[in-house]
């Protein structure tokens, strides 16, 4: 107990001696607390707003002060405090509420708008002189990012607060008034306790920012300290599986470990330009939030002059930033503008709550300093904000201090290419005396002594001890791991993972030739240097034809930072033909086929964004001629389940493709390659070579197929997708049908994928010629209904797009077109679009015809893009 005591004094000591903190909780008349009230220094810029919960922190050099406590709808207070160094003061603030609020609106004298617009015409005059001023930049970074969970007040309240008690009569409302009441004055002690009794997850880096103008980035994390990450384990192994259904992938898909509510996290996202005309913020809101400083700006905002003072000798202008539409993508709150220059010296800006994805608020606050002569630039950022989830709030903060700027310098050329964060190799090693010495903030007590604790089990959280005890809740064996989870069995320590699929994946009712049962599973071995051995496979028994099939898949992935694997499968198994049939007749037993399977593929990274696979097959195929199939399949589906008819024959194919991500950026990150992506379109290419002759193959062609696709931002009116394929077959002197190209097959009343799919094409089509395909969708993502009163309420946004299929050999010409109504909807921490879409088509063996789909698409939050 000692040396932890010792340490925490240490720690404590270490923060309060160099500052002071002036902190509280704001409340209102009824005790309850007033969210996003603004605490400032009376005649200067710097403040804080309070979170959810009330709670403020200000931190102040040790003097004199008065703190002006503001909210809209209650009487403005100033109260007079001692800052010193040695103890924080402790200011809790009761706000009254202003009674002329309680129904009408506060009018501001026009002179004051008037002035306020004139001077808010000055800043956007000089708005592209200041981005002008600024090439780039180089600037050391602290940043503090946390997500605190706490209870919603009254939410576990497990009392009926409806039924009896909303009776119409006068007793018992009265009665209902005054329990309402006394639930307030429980309320108030119930805050106090969760206050005091919050969960907190923190995450702080140290590092270096190089800037280029107009927006790129570059981040070398020289010390990162992620404590929420205190229990997870590092290791590449986790579930492996191999996903037959849908087109054929060769980049790897990765899940970053990112919480998704950490919604400022990294250079790129912090970067609050607000003499752009918009800020495109992708994690908070879909459309680009549109600046107070753009040239648009009277359009859609009004600004009031509300205080002027006097600092450093220069007049600084606190203007009110009020937005004329409350549902569309603007700011409200305040900006400071100085006098001549007409700079911004800082703002106190929330974006509204009705555009943001995942927030209830979203405010930031942003301090700029003359770095160098007429120019100014951000040196204290704070980001706060408010999550809903089911019974809790997630309280978000984020704090970033720059500083030792250095301005329009030399950079090296290098420092701007495609990784766009680089951690140091000791990055996560950083002892508890660097962090005390590097902070540039003062930390919550509670922040201190959340540290301490993490930092004190960090060791016993990655023992050998720890480990197996978190293994065996993994290796726990019930009734619902045999019916629904399925068995595994994980020693982290060796490394070694294996798992069984449950029952409930074991009964394959729709099996070719009726119910099959089947046994599934993988073993991964993680080598813990980077390197993963994986394998899955399976093996079924069919009923009806007293059948056993299989496969089995082997896997080494040995050069992670280039990706490169390769993975051997074999087996005698049922195939479809058409792997992205569409769900209609995916199941058909025209879709299936017997065969015998021996693949090589080799995969990897050639360059940066250019991926490459080879991959060499060698399949016996069979007709399931012969066996006997279920009665119901061919009343289920009908024409569309007679098997498909040809004579056994051997395949030798190889198969080489590529694709190419211009500019992909990227992270490194314990020497692991984390893709970010690219703004630039993908291209794919595509060559199928059936070898005639070798290993007794009896099939001659040659497939060629190229693409490209991307989605792009078009300003505030919304985001574009586009897909563009091509293929045709050069040879084709011994071509199978199983052999030709196949296009996914339309369902009747699901919105299949629009970018790789057709709506209303049928339910199969295939072709042994040359095609061409184009797919576009765009998303208005409420750049209409955001100005409309009762649209921008209920949410809803529109969409529309089409597709174009053509086979000129056939003379098959398809075209289609779409509009929809979408709303996103939250989960938890997933987000869907919904949609519902009136689809007409016309081609050349049917007219058009209007029919109404339903579809639903999912938001990725590391990526931050919607699945079409």
């Amino acid at each position: 107990m000692y040396k932890p005591l010792v340490f925490l004094v240490f720690l404590f000591t270490s923060f309060v001696l160099n500052a002071g903190v002036v902190k509280g909780v704001v409340r209102d008349s009824l005790g309850q607390p007033v969210p996003y009230a603004v605490v400032g220094v009376k005649s200067s810029t710097y403040g804080v707003n309070t979170n959810l919960n009330g709670a403020y922190f200000l931190e102040l050099k040790p003097g004199a002060y008065t703190l002006v406590f503001n909210q809209l709808g209650y009487e403005k207070q100033e109260h007079a405090v001692q800052v010193t160094d040695d103890k924080p003061v402790l200011l809790d603030v009761t706000l009254r509420t202003l009674p002329a609020m309680l129904h009408t609106v506060e009018v501001k004298a026009k002179g004051n708008r008037d002035r306020g617009k004139e001077i808010m015409k000055q800043v956007v005059a000089r708005r592209d002189d200041y981005n002008d001023r600024v090439q780039n930049y180089k600037c050391g970074t602290y940043q503090k990012s946390s997500l605190e969970k706490v209870p919603v007040v009254g939410a576990f309240d497990k009392e009926e607060k409806s039924g009896a008690d909303t009776a119409s009569t006068g007793k018992k409302k009265r009665k209902r008034k005054k329990e309402k009441e006394e639930e307030q004055g429980k309320e108030a002690e119930d805050l106090q306790k969760v206050l005091t009794n919050q969960k907190l997850n923190l995450i702080e880096t140290i590092s270096e920012t190089f800037y280029k103008s107009p927006g790129k980035f570059h981040e070398n994390i020289l010390a990162c300290h992620d404590f929420a990450e205190a229990k997870r384990y590092y290791g590449t192994g986790g579930v492996s599986f191999n996903v037959e259904y849908g087109e054929h992938e060769i980049i790897p898909t990765q899940y970053y470990s990112e919480n998704p509510y950490l919604l400022v996290s990294d250079a790129q996202s912090i970067d609050f330009n607000f003499y752009r005309n918009q800020l495109d913020l992708p994690a908070l809101c879909p459309r680009p939030v549109l600046s107070p400083a753009a040239s648009t700006a009277f359009l859609n905002y009004r600004f009031e002059l509300l205080d002027s003072f006097l600092v450093d000798d220069k007049w600084i202008f606190k203007l009110n930033v009020l937005p004329l539409f409350k549902e569309d993508a603007l700011f409200s709150g305040l900006i400071f503008v100085q006098e001549g220059s007409f700079a911004i010296v800082s703002v106190n800006l929330c974006i509204n709550p009705g555009v943001l994805l995942y927030c209830k608020e979203f405010c930031v606050i942003q301090d700029y300093s003359e770095v160098s002569p007429g120019i100014f630039l951000p040196v204290r950022r704070e980001f706060s904000y408010t999550i809903r989830e089911g019974k809790y709030n997630i309280i978000g903060n984020t704090r970033v201090d720059h500083s030792v700027y250095e301005v329009n310098t030399i950079l090296p050329p290098e420092t701007f290419g495609d990784e766009v964060k680089h951690y140091e190799v000791d990055a996560f090693d950083k002892d508890s005396v660097y962090w005390v010495e590097r902070r540039t903030i003062q930390l919550e007590e509670k922040e201190i002594e959340y540290i301490h604790k993490v930092d004190s089990i960090a060791a016993y959280y990655a023992s050998e001890e720890y480990l197996r005890k978190e293994d065996s809740a993994f290796n726990h064996i019930n009734i619902w791991s045999i019916l629904l989870n399925g068995v595994g069995h994980r020693n982290r320590v060796t490394g070694n993972t294996f798992y069984v699929e449950p029952l409930i994946a074991q009964v394959i009712p729709f099996g070719v030739g009726g119910y099959r049962h089947r046994l599934g599973g993988y073993y991964n071995r993680d080598l813990h240097n980077g390197m993963l051995l994986e394998t899955d496979g399976h093996i079924d028994y069919g009923f009806l034809n007293k059948d056993v099939r299989g496969k089995v898949g082997v896997g080494l992935t040995y050069y992670p930072l280039r990706f490169v694997r390769t993975f051997v499968r074999f087996g005698d198994y049922y195939d479809m033909v058409n792997n992205y049939a569409s769900l209609e007749s995916v199941f058909a037993r025209s879709n299936w086929i017997r065969c015998r399977e021996f693949s090589i593929a080799q995969r990897m990274e050639i360059i940066n964004g250019l991926f490459g696979e080879v991959t060499f097959e060698l399949s016996d195929q069979f007709p399931l001629t012969g066996m006997q199939l279920e009665v119901w399949s061919s009343q289920l589906f009908g024409s569309l389940n007679a098997p498909a008819e040809f004579n056994r024959y051997v395949k030798t194919e190889v198969r080489f493709e590529l694709k190419y991500r211009f500019k992909q950026k990227y992270i490194i990150k314990k020497n692991r390659k984390i893709i970010i992506g690219t703004k630039f379109p993908e291209v794919r290419l595509l060559w199928r070579k059936g070898i005639n002759g070798l290993f007794g193959s009896e099939v001659n062609f040659d497939y060629l197929e190229a693409g490209s696709m991307d989605e792009m931002k078009i300003g505030r009116f919304g985001t574009s997708s586009w897909n563009v394929l091509a293929g045709w077959f050069i040879n084709k002197h011994n071509l199978r049908l199983l052999e030709h190209k196949y296009f996914r097959g339309s369902d009747s009343f699901l919105f299949s994928d629009p970018m790789r799919s057709f709506q209303l094409l049928g339910p199969r089509l295939s072709t042994a010629d040359a095609y061409f395909r184009l797919n576009y969708i765009h998303h208005f993502e409420g750049v209409f209904g955001s100005k409309v009163p009762l649209a921008n309420k209920i949410k809803i946004t529109s969409a529309f797009g089409g597709g174009l299929l053509m086979i000129p050999s056939l003379n098959f010409y398809h075209q289609e077109f779409f509009v929809g109504l979408e709303r996103v909807v939250r989960i938890k921490k997933q987000l869907f679009r919904f949609g519902v879409y009136a689809v007409t088509a016309d081609n050349t063996f049917s007219k058009a015809d209007i029919t109404y789909k339903f579809g639903v698409s999912f938001y990725n939050s590391f990526t931050r893009r919607w699945s079409y």
